[in-house]
């Protein structure tokens, strides 16, 4: 068993622990996919916005608070089996970003996520300034915070758009 002493955390070292760990880090295997697996990986993001978007506000905030601290042990966790910066097949942080670009959106709809979808997919891409200066973390905290920022900012940007009427 590994214990992390940061955190508090501790973790199994057992072949059928870490295939669940890495399981869980690509979303169910769409980050081994060798065609934009960023991109199907933000897909479950989605699903998570559309499982959630009937809560209130407290029970989305506290099971988006809680998706967001496993995505940074479950990403730092890979990194550290696979000792390798930021794994390619790596996809929950692309799903916490879709996640967060969605949240609280209240009355969505199809057109809306579908902004929303190449919003956020085009500022993980590209990483404008200020994303591009959350890559300077490390470990489980910097996978997950650039494509956390890309959410917001891309939430902020679908905001403006809805509250405009233009989609």
């Amino acid at each position: 068993m590994t214990t992390s002493k940061r955190i508090g955390t501790s973790w199994t070292s057992s072949s059928a622990s870490i295939g669940s760990i890495k399981l869980l880090g690509s979303c169910f295997g769409l980050g081994y996919i060798k065609k934009a697996p960023g991109t199907l990986g933000s897909l479950p993001g989605i699903a998570l916005f559309m499982a959630t978007r009937n809560l209130g506000a407290w029970p989305q905030i506290g099971l988006f608070f809680t998706f967001t601290l496993i995505a940074i042990g479950v990403s730092e966790r890979i990194e550290k089996i696979d000792r390798s910066i930021d794994p390619e097949e790596v996809v929950i942080d692309e799903a916490l970003g879709m996640w967060a670009t969605l949240l609280f959106i209240w009355d969505a709809s199809y057109t809306a996520i579908f902004a929303g979808f190449i919003l956020f997919r085009l500022l993980d891409i590209l990483k404008p300034f200020p994303i591009n200066l959350f890559q300077t973390f490390r470990g489980g905290t910097g996978i997950v915070a650039d494509d956390l920022a890309a959410g917001m900012v891309a939430n902020l940007i679908l905001r403006i758009i809805l509250l405009n009427g233009i989609i």
